[in-house]
Parts: C-alpha cells; sequence; structure tokens
C-alpha cells in the first residue's frame, strides 16, 4: 500500500497594494492648501503698517491711524494717489516717514489757484473733495522721475507747495516714496481707502486704482488654510481607518 504525501497548501497570490484615491485626493488638498496659504501670507508680509502722528490727513487718515502700505515692482504711481515718504528728501532736515497726497507727477505743471481756490494741473482745475482748509499760492514744474504732494489739510499740511522756491521747486524723486497706501488698519486687517477720480474727472490721464492687495492676500491665506485643514484632516481619518482594517484582517483566522 503506498502512503501518498500529504497535498501542499494551496498558494495564495497577494493582491498588489495599490494606493487608496481619496487618500490621494487628501494628500493633495493639503499640498494645494499649503501652497495657496504660503502665496497669500507672503502677499499680505509684501506690505507695511506706519501709524500716522501728524493731522495733515485728518479727512482721509486721522492721527494716531495706521496705514497699510506697498510698493511692487512696475506698480505706477497715480495722481491722487496717498504714498509714504522719506521727508529727509526734501532736504531740510527733516527726517521720517510722512503720509501725502500726490497731485502731480513728472512733467506736470501744477498751481494754485483758479477763481475758486481750487489747484490746476496742466491748467485744468481739480475739484477735491477730500481737500480742506485755505489753499496757499504756488506754481511748480514737476521735474521727470518725481511727484509733488500735498496733505488734504491745505492750511496746516507742510508738503511740496512750500518749497517750491528750492532746489527741486518742492518736488521728490520717486526714489523717495516707500510705498502707496492700500488703507487703514494692519497686515491682518485693512480698511480700504477708496480711490479718487478728482484728477481722471477734470480730464488728466491716469487714475488712482485701488489696492486690494492685502485684503486679497487675507482671502487666499484664510483659503489655503482652510484646504490644507480638510486635506490634513481626512488623511490622517484615512490612514487611522486603513490601519484598522488591515489589523482586523491580521486577526481573523486562516481558514482550513
Amino acid at each position: 500500500m503506498t502512503e501518498g504525501f500529504p497535498a501542499a497548501p494551496p498558494s495564495v497570490e497577494r493582491a498588489p497594494r495599490r494606493f487608496p484615491w481619496l487618500l490621494a485626493v487628501f494628500v493633495l488638498l493639503a499640498a494645494a492648501g499649503a501652497v495657496l496659504a504660503a502665496t497669500g501670507l507672503l502677499k499680505v508680509l509684501s506690505y507695511r503698517s506706519l501709524a500716522m502722528t501728524g493731522g495733515s490727513m485728518a479727512h482721509t487718515v486721522a492721527a494716531g491711524e495706521r496705514v497699510v502700505f506697498g510698493l511692487h515692482e512696475g506698480q505706477e504711481i497715480h495722481r491722487g494717489d496717498l504714498v509714504v515718504f522719506d521727508a529727509s528728501a526734501f532736504g531740510d532736515g527733516r527726517r521720517g516717514m510722512f503720509l501725502q497726497r500726490v497731485i502731480g507727477v513728472g512733467g506736470d505743471v501744477v498751481e494754485c489757484c483758479d477763481d475758486h481756490r481750487r489747484i490746476k494741473v496742466n491748467g485744468k482745475s481739480i475739484d477735491e473733495p477730500y481737500a480742506a482748509g485755505e489753499q496757499a499760492t504756488f506754481y511748480a514744474k514737476v521735474p521727470p522721475g518725481a511727484v509733488f504732494v500735498a496733505g488734504d489739510q491745505r492750511d496746516i499740511a507742510d508738503d511740496s507747495r512750500w518749497r517750491v522756491n528750492e532746489p527741486g521747486g518742492g518736488a521728490m524723486p520717486l526714489s523717495a516714496v516707500y510705498g502707496v497706501v492700500s488703507g487703514t488698519g494692519n497686515l491682518f486687517w485693512v480698511k480700504q481707502i477708496p480711490a479718487t477720480t478728482a484728477f481722471a474727472d477734470a480730464g488728466l490721464p491716469g487714475t488712482t486704482e485701488p489696492d486690494s492687495g492685502p485684503v486679497a492676500g487675507r482671502i487666499t491665506a484664510g483659503a489655503g488654510a482652510v484646504l490644507f485643514l480638510i486635506g490634513f484632516a481626512g488623511l490622517l481619518v484615512t490612514v487611522v481607518r486603513s490601519a484598522g482594517k488591515r489589523r482586523k484582517a491580521a486577526a481573523v483566522p486562516p481558514a482550513r
């Protein structure tokens, strides 16, 4: 009688472990959120915040308020823009960062006043609803690569108008401008200052453009953070559940 050898157990082929599609989705969400949040944060941090101490811009920016400003590559400065500048550019010993409004750019003839005590730029009278106080008489031609500035409180502002007889004619070089003001507040909460159309309404080319950079940066950073949290939470849940299923499968004894 021939004894037979016990039959070998059938071989079991393990299916290759596949990367769950849901896990891939959460990884992509987390990665996209991280990139979006970083992009928005870098945008916000490209601006600066500064407290104003004087009252020469009181109708637009009160003394003690903080302004948010930024000057980015390729940004053009327009008539009507609010700019933060280095006061030493006037060359009269003043120091510090000041806020005033651009009322003339390179090549402009700026003067005061017409019959209604308004300033004139290139012969055109400008209605400035933001300006207050008595206007001083002056005449200036702004050289190329420079701006001519004035405070909105025209009777107390120490600005370009009082320096038309000094070297430079009261204008300051663009290199002295730190940035164009976007609004009041701080880097993480900004109230935009409405852009003026006073100069465009008078028929002058170019107009101020509202800078939504800080606001857009905060929205982008916030949206990115939400996406990252969703992706990261989903990733954790998926990994934990997958690990739990593998443990349960390993605990089940093989069928005989």
